[in-house]
């Protein structure tokens, strides 16, 4: 085998190239990337893609130093940021591990409609080892030629100016239909509401007793946590379908006015139209309270009622000189409802612990959380603690005093009444206000319902003075409104408590339904004194003796 090798040779097939050009220098087919976008799901929008899919495939098909790395396409997403384009950021992953050399698209508003994202993102992909170009065929701009940056510049800045018009244009077509009375209220994950084929809103009875159960209870005083337990308990389900409720979605029921029949619209607004970042409208655009646009599950009197109790237990966090914080609680008729005369904390309930004749016994108390030593902010205080059996006689003896002296308690309620009341011009200058709103909002309405394709300056300008016109109004309007709330509040308790007493015949044992109806709070000062300040601004002060004999375990 002399002069032979007897080596074994592997032969190597070159690749399939083309013809060495001045574009395609190596020979080697360029892997072409193909990105389409479009920003609606409708159907006329989906038609859209599809053409340009096709379109790029057969396009990247016919020229032979092409080969299709693969189509990138994102439905339904705007073209503002790049944070939610899945299909876009993955094309850019691509990229970066070599995988695209070449990208075609539509133009540059498929690409991207913010300037720095597209000027970003073009420079970094030509600043890579080996550059890789997008063309937009629209255009007809290739950011590999030297020429393209100031043009792409020029154009992507009216490609983020026009997205900029469209959103403030779409903006305004929005708060036009507000205006005329028109909202939109989905009702896929809203507890009580389902929507007919037709677009109707109806009441579903099965969830809708829930969201009674929650104003129910919530008013007969438990506790946000306390109601979410007892739903999750009894196995109830959420709007969303889940069987645990928190007491953060029983709260925001409570707080939903569309309970009542009525919708607020633009609670949240979008403060940047690249980003869509969506923040909460607390006085950033004007807000639309439309009555009785689909049926109620409560009464307005209910959801009023759960507002005010929210407010006051709100209140409890603070006394009105920021001294305090407290939680609230409804495990005990006077959890929240005593505080102490001599430092104004809150009243807390304990458990102590005594002996009589070598015996232990227990006594349920309540004492000024200061004496208590449960006050980390404060520590002068020693007013003595109560029995609660005390405190319960103390109050069912008031209440039969009260019983046997009704006319009494009537003359002082009035005297109350008749200082919460509004004067004779007060009251004149209430119902004049009451008319130039409802004249104003009729304008408003009126303004609103003349059919505009387009905005007009002269039309934002009355609309806008109009608004600013019934906002003074409003402020001045619901100021005398709250003086007058106070005075029907106190009527209202008047003739509650007038009831109660009249209906209620045994008055020894304590009454806890009695109590919570009628009592807004209590006072505990030394020696035992006790002041019970009542809902129709009735009070009573009285010693509140410890028993004798203390009631062995």
């Amino acid at each position: 085998m002399s002069g032979q090798s007897s080596s074994r040779v592997r032969i190597i097939p070159a690749k399939a190239r083309t013809g060495r050009t001045e574009a395609n220098p190596d020979g080697q087919k360029k892997r072409i990337a193909v990105y389409a976008r479009v920003s609606t799901d409708s159907e006329m929008q989906a038609s859209s893609y599809d053409l340009q899919v096709a379109h790029y495939k057969e396009y990247v098909r016919k020229n032979p130093s092409w080969i299709l790395a693969d189509v990138y396409a994102d439905e339904g997403i705007s073209g503002t940021s790049t944070k939610n384009r899945v299909e876009f950021n993955r094309m850019i992953q691509d990229c970066e591990e070599g995988r695209i050399d070449y990208i075609l698209t539509k133009s540059i508003s498929r690409f991207a409609r913010n300037t720095l994202d597209c000027i970003s993102i073009i420079r970094k992909l030509k600043g890579r080892k080996n550059p890789i170009g997008v063309y937009f065929e629209k255009e007809n701009i290739d950011t590999l030629d030297s020429k393209s940056e100031l043009f792409l510049t020029i154009l992507s800045s009216m490609a983020q100016e026009e997205s900029r018009s469209v959103s403030e244009n779409t903006k305004w077509g929005v708060q036009k239909r507000f205006q005329q009375g028109i909202v939109h209220m989905p009702t896929t994950f809203f507890l009580g509401y389902d929507t007919t084929e037709d677009g109707e809103i109806y009441i579903n009875e099965e969830q809708a007793e829930v969201v009674r159960r929650i104003f129910r209870e919530f008013l007969d005083g438990k506790g946000c946590p306390r109601i979410a337990k007892g739903l999750t308990r009894d196995g109830l389900k959420t709007g969303k379908g889940n069987k645990t409720w928190t007491s953060d979605a029983v709260y925001k029921i409570l707080k939903q006015e569309k309970y009542q029949g009525h919708c607020l619209a633009q609670k949240t607004v979008t403060i940047d139209y690249l980003t869509h970042k969506r923040v909460r409208n607390r006085d950033i655009q004007p807000q639309y309270f439309v009555k009785n646009t689909h049926p109620a599950i409560i009464s307005e009197d209910t959801f009023e009622a759960a507002q005010q109790e929210i407010k006051r237990r709100s209140l409890m966090m603070r006394d009105p000189d920021n001294k305090y914080r407290q939680h609230f609680s409804g495990h005990s008729p006077f959890s929240n409802q005593y505080f102490c005369g001599e430092c104004g904390r809150p009243v807390i309930r304990r458990r102590l612990t005594s002996s009589r004749k070598g015996e232990k016994y227990y006594i349920s108390a309540w004492q000024c959380r200061v004496t208590a030593g449960r006050d980390p902010d404060y520590k002068e205080c020693k007013t003595s603690y109560i029995q609660e059996t005390d405190l319960e006689n103390a109050f069912m003896k008031v209440v039969r005093e009260m019983k046997g002296n009704l006319d009494t308690v009537i003359e002082e309620a009035r005297q109350a009444i008749e200082k919460a009341s509004l004067s004779p011009p007060e009251q004149q200058r209430l119902e004049e206000l009451n008319t130039q709103i409802e004249a104003i909002t009729d304008r408003i309405s009126d303004l609103a319902a003349k059919e505009s394709a387009t905005r007009d300056a002269i039309y934002d300008a009355t609309l806008r003075h109009l608004i600013y016109e019934q906002e003074i109004l409003q402020q001045e309007r619901d100021s005398l409104e709250e003086n007058m709330q106070e005075q029907l509040y106190l009527e209202k308790q008047l003739q509650s408590l007038i009831d109660l007493l009249e209906e209620t015949e045994e008055l020894e044992d304590f009454d806890v339904t009695l109590f919570k109806s009628t009592i807004e709070r209590g006072i505990i000062y030394k020696e035992r004194m006790v002041e019970f300040q009542f809902k129709c601004a009735v009070k009573r002060i009285l010693c509140a003796k410890e028993r004798k004999t203390p009631k062995k375990k």
